[in-house]
C-alpha cells in the first residue's frame, strides 16, 4: 500500500474525449517551501486523439518559486492503431503565468475548444 500523500491531486474538468495522459499538479501554492511539488518536468499532460491535440506543462525553471508555470500546445499524428507516430508533432504555441490559476483555466480551456 502507498503511502498517503500530504496533498491531493487538483481537480481539472475535462471534457468527453479528453484524456490526461500524466498528473503530478497537487492542490498546493507554489512557494519557497513547496517548489518540491512542482520539481516534476511535466506537471500535467493530456490529449484528444480524435483531433490530435496535446499539451505538456511544467514550472520553469524547474521547482523555482518564482517561477512560471508553462503550457505548451502541440498537434500529433497517430496511426491506424491508435500509436503516436514518430516525429508528427507539430508546435502550435505556448502560454506563461505566474497565477495557477490562470494556469488550470487555460488548460481547461483548451481542452475544451479542440
Amino acid at each position: 500500500m502507498r503511502p498517503k500523500l500530504e496533498h491531493k491531486l487538483h481537480p481539472i474538468r475535462v471534457p468527453s474525449g479528453g484524456t490526461i495522459t500524466i498528473n503530478n499538479l497537487f492542490e498546493v501554492e507554489l512557494t519557497p517551501d513547496t517548489s518540491e511539488w512542482f520539481s516534476s518536468s511535466v506537471l500535467i499532460g493530456g490529449v484528444r486523439r480524435s483531433t490530435g491535440h496535446c499539451f505538456d506543462s511544467r514550472v520553469e525553471p524547474e521547482g523555482d518559486p518564482e517561477g512560471y508555470f508553462v503550457i505548451d500546445f502541440l498537434t500529433i499524428e497517430y496511426d491506424h492503431k491508435g500509436k503516436p507516430i514518430k516525429n508528427s508533432e507539430i508546435f502550435l504555441g505556448e502560454f506563461r503565468t505566474k497565477s495557477k490559476l490562470e494556469f488550470i483555466e487555460k488548460i481547461e480551456s483548451f481542452m475544451l475548444e479542440v
